[in-house]
């Protein structure tokens, strides 16, 4: 059996009406209509105009207002409470959205009988204003609540834009200070590469990082004589860059000094300029800077060009190459010493070999063979060896922009890789 509870009986099943006598009741009962609500359906919207005021007949409603565009739930009405008072009670638009949390009946009052409502009863009167008041207040202390949060929130991160923009500021200040050790250490390359008559030489240097250890050497001495140095600091950035320019100076220095060349008003040989110059800056690095660990590999040549000889040291760089019988020759000029700067008193033995003509030599860093593509493999020695042979018939100039470009399509989008391929 269904039974069917009018208007009259449900409002009587709601405290607020207790004090109402069945005649005003049931006047009020008449002048009510019924609104149903499904779960999460919007009631009104903060903002809305409307006079109405609603008694919950079954359900919950939430009231919610908005601060800074973040929902606060301010309180939920149950069964047997009234919502939508303020409205009518200051003329003015709704002060917050209020939205069913389940399914929900009410009994829709309008102006006329809301204001009966408040007459016949000055306790629920009072009780209305309480709850209005109380609401101001927990709106008001809410919003007080999230502006402090808000304004927590602001000054960490205010704190934590200041502490961004110094680690910028010295980000930015290390970055120009790389960028002008950059520009100094090309000028530790040199400014013109000699071309003796019926000789090419070619070279090129690129750097991994914005300053690295590899590098390259050309030394203009008396007698049309040519240093040709190929070497590589251990390490990367500022601490290997800086060796190198130690390195570099010495070498140069005490290659080009007056003595050197001087001997009972001859010219020292070749031998004597190759292996004082690299004892000195042996002798030196090692002495002075032997606690930081650091060292050059370093291949250094003399080549006197009318003869075609090459008196070389090799302190364990890379073996510079000679292709000779245009691709089906080949060999290497290994390495016979320790690296620069590891022992004091190192003795450096000179080499000879000669060069023909057609003959190309090929120094170069480990930046070359050990260059990696996208799936991490090196570019390696056979494919080195392969490029050059192919390309025996090259000018200086073109051999080198050819193995600079092979690295670069090998290594497409690995990073950058060292390169110091030296042609001669």
């Amino acid at each position: 059996m269904t039974m069917t509870m009018t208007m009259f009986e449900r409002l009587r099943k709601i405290p607020i009406f207790d004090g109402f006598s069945d005649a005003d009741l049931q006047r009020l009962a008449g002048n009510v209509t019924e609104r149903h609500l499904k779960a999460g359906e919007v009631l009104f919207n903060q903002g809305d105009e409307g006079t109405d005021t609603f008694a919950i007949l079954d359900g919950a409603l939430e009231v919610v207002t908005f601060v800074d565009g973040e929902e606060i739930r301010l309180e939920v009405r149950l069964t047997g409470e009234i919502i939508g008072e303020m409205a009518p009670i200051d003329n003015s638009p709704r002060s917050a959205m209020v939205r069913a949390v389940r399914d929900s009946d009410l009994a829709v009052l309008n102006l006329e009988s809301f204001y009966s409502l408040l007459l016949s009863d000055s306790v629920l009167a009072v009780e209305m204003l309480k709850r209005g008041t109380a609401r101001l207040r927990s709106t008001s202390q809410q919003m007080i609540t999230g502006l402090e949060l808000k304004n927590t929130e602001l000054l960490k991160a205010y704190e934590d834009l200041k502490a961004a923009q110094a680690e910028l500021i010295h980000y930015n200040r290390i970055q120009e200070e790389l960028s002008v050790a950059r520009r100094i250490q090309k000028f530790f390359l040199p400014r013109k590469i000699p071309q003796p008559e019926g000789w090419q030489i070619a070279a090129f240097n690129r750097g991994a990082q914005a300053i690295g250890g590899d590098f390259f050497d050309c030394i203009e001495l008396p007698g049309s004589r040519v240093g040709l140095v190929v070497a590589d600091a251990c390490g990367k950035g500022v601490p290997a860059a800086m060796f190198v320019a130690l390195t570099r100076s010495l070498l140069r220095a005490s290659s080009q000094a007056p003595w050197a060349f001087q001997q009972d008003g001859d010219f020292l040989n070749l031998d004597t300029i190759v292996t004082g110059a690299l004892w000195f800056t042996n002798d030196y690095t090692a002495r002075e800077h032997g606690e930081s660990n650091m060292f050059v590999t370093m291949f250094y040549g003399l080549l006197e060009p009318s003869k075609g000889r090459l008196t070389f040291v090799n302190a364990g760089h890379n073996p510079p190459l000679i292709i000779s019988d245009g691709g089906e020759q080949m060999r290497e000029l290994e390495s016979t010493s320790l690296p620069v700067g590891i022992i004091e008193e190192q003795v450096y033995e000179a080499h000879e070999t000669v060069l023909n003509i057609g003959d190309i030599l090929v120094g170069f860093s480990d930046g070359v063979t050990e260059a990696m593509n996208p799936r991490g493999q090196p570019y390696g020695d056979e494919r080195f060896v392969a490029l050059l042979r192919e390309h025996t018939d090259a000018s200086a100039v073109d051999l080198v922009s050819l193995i600079v470009e092979s690295i670069d399509d090998y290594a497409a989008g690995a990073p950058r890789q060292t390169i110091s391929p030296c042609w001669w």
